[in-house]
């Protein structure tokens, strides 16, 4: 156990060496400057003036050079600062961070909730009328992106019926977990919908050939309800697979929450990368773009190790 503990922390720190890495270089590509950016419109400034702050944040210097003072204050815990507001990116993160994990936190929540109840059932049920139902919506749910479902459940909830509001965010500190949730259940389900498409069919196709098992058979010989023999003998065999992609799916929400909280006007990640992104605040992008890779490959790693608990015969090898 140990050496594989080992083994995983080594994967995750040459991952992130890696992301790190490839973060620096892609934003060195954006076309602009983050000096004239900071600086405003030409004509405002001169060419004299943008030598001098460029020396001052050090941008002269060699690309390798800059990438490794940047490592350097990050593992010290330091970010930098933002070019545009002066904010410390580690700041920005804290503040608009909890929005983008309880969207991608929720939306797995609803996924998961959704998708096993689908799968099992269809794969009870399979080739019979409630499997073709199921089976149709996934197809449905899966070939409408995200951006779609969201105008769409707009129109509907907001527009139509009045339910919830289309924009805006209450904090559950402010003003309670109900007012949170009206302002989170409209993004976290158009997130969530892809997700659980995915999942519910990678169950229905596990449960298939777990119901076909010697044991199943048996438990059904002896007389077990349909419901016990689905939940205790078939789907805990069955969801090695969705846990891995529901492990993988909720480090992507948090990096795909970007367009969904443009659309609701919601102060997460998402947005304060697009506004970094416009105004060429190259820090605040490398920031961000870090913070999500940590969070992604921290939970793909603990996806690895929760396979030990979930199948013995891991353990074993």
């Amino acid at each position: 156990m140990g050496k594989i503990l080992i083994v995983r922390l080594a994967r995750l720190i040459a991952t992130l060496f890696a992301v790190s890495l490839l973060t620096f270089l892609l934003v060195e590509q954006l076309p602009g400057d983050p000096v004239i950016a900071l600086l405003g419109p030409e004509g405002l400034y001169d060419w004299d003036t943008v030598e001098r702050i460029r020396e001052e944040l050090k941008l002269n210097d060699p690309t390798l050079v800059r990438y490794g003072r940047w490592v350097g204050d990050v593992l010290q815990g330091d970010l930098g600062k933002s070019y545009i507001t002066d904010q410390p990116v580690a700041d920005a993160i804290r503040d608009r961070v909890p929005v983008t994990l309880e969207l991608a936190l929720l939306a797995t929540v609803i996924a998961a909730v959704c998708a096993v109840p689908i799968g099992a059932f269809s794969a009870y049920r399979e080739g019979g009328r409630l499997d073709r139902l199921l089976s149709g919506f996934t197809t449905a749910a899966l070939s409408i992106p995200g951006f779609v479902a969201a105008i769409f459940f707009i129109w509907l909830f907001t527009l139509k019926f009045n339910w919830f509001p289309s924009t805006g965010w209450n904090r559950i500190t402010d003003k309670g977990l109900w007012a949170n949730l009206k302002t989170a259940i409209l993004p976290a389900s158009a997130l969530a919908l892809a997700p659980l498409a995915v999942n519910a069919r990678l169950i229905r196709a596990d449960m298939i050939g777990t119901l076909k098992e010697d044991y199943v058979l048996s438990a059904r010989a002896k007389g077990l309800k349909s419901r016990y023999i689905l939940m205790r003998h078939a789907l805990r065999p069955s969801a090695l697979t969705a846990v891995t992609v529901f492990g993988l799916q909720l480090g992507g929400l948090i990096g795909g929450t970007v367009v969904i909280e443009t659309i609701f006007a919601l102060p997460g990640l998402g947005t304060r990368l697009i506004s970094a992104i416009y105004q060429r605040d190259v820090l605040m992008i490398q920031g961000i773009t870090l913070f999500v890779a940590t969070v992604y490959v921290v939970v793909n790693t603990a996806v690895d190790l929760l396979y030990l608990a979930l199948d013995p015969r891991i353990r074993r090898q």
